[in-house]
């Protein structure tokens, strides 16, 4: 899968956008992506006030090796701006397993992209070997829980108000 070419994703309400891995080259296009968010979007995301990422986060980000470590970046065709990425990184001490994580620019949210794109990188995981995802998601964030549960994951687990949902693979 690295270095493919996008994939044409048409959502729910017919719009079309481009999918394929995150590249390190993407750095820059995630930084000004995850800017753009919205204060309560990041904050969603990131379980924390959160106005920029750090350039060790950035880097942490993409440094992947499309096994243990995967994103896959959605483009909107039409401006070739980023409007959404998926990730998975092997949880470690827990072989098989992958955390899960998804951001949706704002003005995409509530179109189907973010489970279409999870639905993506699950075949992806699937495809590496991996078994089960995990997801750790605000209790408040409920687009977030319905998300996860309409693509099959089911709650594992609560710790303060993080919930913990699990899919087999």
């Amino acid at each position: 899968m690295p270095g493919d070419g996008p994939e044409r994703l048409t959502l729910r309400d017919g719009a079309v956008v481009d999918v394929r891995p995150l590249r390190r080259a993407d750095r820059e296009r995630l930084d000004a992506a995850v800017r753009a968010l919205s204060d309560r979007t990041r904050y969603l995301r990131f379980a924390a006030p959160k106005p920029r990422l750090t350039a060790r986060e950035l880097d942490f980000l993409v440094d992947l090796d499309h096994h243990d470590r995967e994103a896959l970046l959605a483009i909107d065709p039409a401006t070739g701006r980023g409007i959404a990425i998926v990730r998975y990184v092997q949880v470690p001490g827990a072989p098989g397993t992958v955390e899960v994580a998804a951001t949706v620019a704002d003005d995409w949210q509530g179109r189907g992209l973010g489970g279409a794109l999870l639905a993506m990188l699950a075949e992806r995981a699937r495809a590496e070997g991996h078994r089960v995802m995990r997801a750790a998601v605000l209790a408040e964030n409920v687009h977030s829980i319905a998300m996860l549960r309409r693509n099959g994951f089911a709650l594992n687990g609560r710790d303060s108000g993080l919930l913990e949902y699990e899919r087999p693979l």
